[in-house]
Parts: structure tokens; sequence; C-alpha cells
């Protein structure tokens, strides 16, 4: 089991004990690694000469290492950087991972994995369920009989809700969410609030501050508290809300996030010219998107039961494992002590496997997940060749 270093009075003191021993460190960037020793350690950043040197472009930094008798790891921020000497930020935590039998090897970008469940992936959804066919209103059954099937099409599911936000809006749109994508700032007060987003009249002032405290749902009001803004920046901000949306005739606007397992895919937007959202049309609106996010995870659990297709970019490798990067919205259906068969792909040889989940990571500011598998089983002939990769 992994556990952790937390306090930092004795981050502080380990990374001290770390300089005075002299041991090697793995500096990793964007999956490329590097020796490296740490020299330094002040109060809130530390120095770490390297062996080669990085062009980093993105602060963020991996850094692990055996000591004593453990495997660290810890995510940090690079702060400056000199030639072969970083200068990094003291970390918030020091994970500690279970000691590995067999030393492993950077292979990202040079071996693959494919993965397949020995057991069925349990996803249990976060919407409630539509009721049986025979129970809901006519204009629905349509999107319920795609929805029930196994792999549902999910630019199916999409259009038929947009037929459906159509009756209620005369302007709509939705967009699935990239990761570096401009947003408005409706969908980000919406997606940071993981709720819907109401100006129910933007003609009025008091729509852009109102609270809706019995609802799962924000307004611009909500953010402008949350960042402690003043009364005079409030008001002269909602003015040019006000400005832009009679500019643009609209008279009622909601954006609505789609979301899974607290991450957010997309965005409705609905905006009527005439007449009003009401808390009504926001909460059926936001039972819309939950459709949508069980169809998109329905259709990703269906790509991971035929993921020999899928290839996975294997980060390290060795006789008793390896770790592969994926998607973080999939990742988030594996779980530590699932059993996964490999298919992993490395130097022209294929190497089949059975792992077990032993540790999930992720990296800050990052839309990927880590997935640790301890091999279970394999042939001692494939072992014996990672073992000699890793040798080499």
């Amino acid at each position: 089991m992994s556990n952790f270093i937390d306090d930092p009075n004795k981050i502080l003191s380990f990374l001290k004990r770390l300089r005075a021993s002299n041991i090697n460190i793995d500096v990793i960037y964007q999956n490329k690694k590097t020796r490296g020793i740490v020299r330094y350690v002040g109060e809130f950043s530390f120095e770490v000469y390297c062996l080669t040197k990085f062009d980093i472009e993105k602060p963020e930094i991996e850094i692990e290492f055996n000591f004593e008798g453990k495997t660290y790891h810890f995510s940090t921020e690079l702060l400056n950087q000199k030639d072969t000497v970083l200068l990094l930020m003291i970390p918030a935590r020091i994970d500690i991972w279970t000691q590995r039998k067999y030393p492993r090897k950077n292979v990202y970008g040079q071996a693959f994995v494919s993965i397949s469940f020995i057991k069925p992936i349990e996803y249990t959804s976060e919407i409630e369920r539509l009721p049986e066919l025979e129970g809901i209103p006519e204009n629905l059954r349509d999107i319920k009989s795609e929805l029930d099937k196994e792999t549902p099409d999910l630019k199916k599911i999409v259009n038929m809700i947009l037929r459906e936000i159509s009756k209620m809006s005369n302007s709509y749109d939705f967009i699935f969410y990239k990761r570096g994508m401009t947003l408005p700032s409706s969908a980000i007060i919406s997606m940071i609030f993981k709720k819907p987003l109401l100006v129910e009249d933007t003609t009025n002032l008091e729509s852009y501050i109102t609270t809706y405290e019995n609802f799962n749902i924000v307004t611009y009001g909500d953010y402008m508290k949350k960042a402690n803004w003043d009364e005079t920046k409030v008001l002269e901000q909602i003015k040019k809300l006000r400005s832009t949306f009679m500019s643009q005739n609209i008279r009622s606007f909601v954006c609505v996030p789609v979301r899974i397992k607290g991450d957010t895919i997309g965005f409705i937007f609905c905006k009527k010219s005439i007449g009003k959202f009401t808390l009504r049309d926001v909460v059926y609106l936001d039972a819309l998107s939950s459709i949508i996010s069980e169809a998109y995870i329905k259709e990703k659990i269906n790509n991971l039961k035929n993921s020999k297709e899928l290839k996975l970019p294997v980060i390290d490798i060795g006789g008793g494992g390896l770790r592969f990067e994926i998607d973080g919205i999939i990742g988030k259906l594996i779980k530590v002590e699932d059993a996964l068969r490999l298919f992993i792909e490395i130097q022209n040889k294929n190497i089949q496997a059975i792992g077990k989940v032993i540790r999930i990571d992720t990296t800050k500011n990052s839309s990927k997940l880590w997935i640790a598998c301890q091999f279970t089983y394999i042939s001692p002939e494939d072992q014996q060749f990672l073992i000699s990769i890793t040798s080499n």
C-alpha cells in the first residue's frame, strides 16, 4: 500500500536528509528522464543538479527515487533553470510507494499496451435513471431506447437532446470540452461550481446575483462572492454582462456543464430572445446533460472492452510490472486491485501478461492518469526479456 508525507516540516527534514545522502534521483519531464542529485534545500525551494539538460516549456516536474529501502515520488514546479541546474518548489506531498523487486526502464513512445478487463467494468451512473419506457413521455422514448443499448450512439443521443432543447430555446449550442479550449465566462463558472449557470432575466441586474439556495444552480454573483469582489467591481461587471447580452438580443440565458465524476466534458448553451427560462427548465436541461454523460461513458467503456485496438503508451516497464498512461475520464473507471489482461508491444516483440492494478497516479494540471500494474502472470521467457531490457 502507498503512504505519504504531507507535513511541511517533515517534508523539509526529509529533503535535507536526501541532500546529505547525495543519492541519485530520477528527474522526469513530460516522460523524459534524467538523473540528478539534490544539492540545496531552502524553506520554500530546493535545487537539483541534473546529468543532462531539459528544454522545459511547462513547469510540471516529477521526481522519483529509492531511499532507505523505499520508493518515493512527488510532483513539483520549476521556479528557475540555469543550464542543468533546476530550482524547484518544495512539494506539498511526497508519496511512498511499495519497493520494486525489479528495476524499471522509461520506454515512453517506444512501447504500447492494450488492456482488457478480466471482470466486467463496474460503472454506477451518477444520474437518476429514466423510468421504464412505458412510464416516460413520448418525446423521450427514443432517447431512452437508445441510451439503454449496451453501446448507444453518442452522436445520435446528442442530436436527440438538441431536438428537445430546440423546443424551449430559440438559440442553443452544445460543445465537447477539450483542455486548452478558450471558454466564455459562463462556461468557466459552471465548470468551477459544477452546476448550471442561470441568468433568468438579462435586463434585470438582480438576476445576475440572485442566489438559488435550494437548487443546484449558480449565478455570476456566486462567482463574484467567491472571488471577494467589492460592490463597485460587481456592479461594473454586471452592467458589462447586461450590455453584452442585450446587444445580442438575449433575454434569458443558461449554461449547463456536462459532467462525469467531477470532470467536465462539454457544455450546453441556451438562449431566449423572448420569455425567460424557469428553474424547472434548468433542472430539465441538467437532466438532459446527464443523459449525454451516460452515453459518453458507455462509449468509453465499450472502447475499453475492445481495447486491443486502443494502444496506450507505456511509461516504464520491468520484470515485475509496468505503468501506462490513459485518458483521465476512462482511467477513473479503473480501480486499485482490478485485474487486467495486458497485450504489450515492445522492441518488435508481443508479450501477453496478467496484471493487478496497484496504484493510480495523476500529475498536476494533467488530464491523464498513470496506471501502475504488477504482473501476476507472465511467462518466464517474457519476464527475462523485460529484465534484460532494463539492465541495458
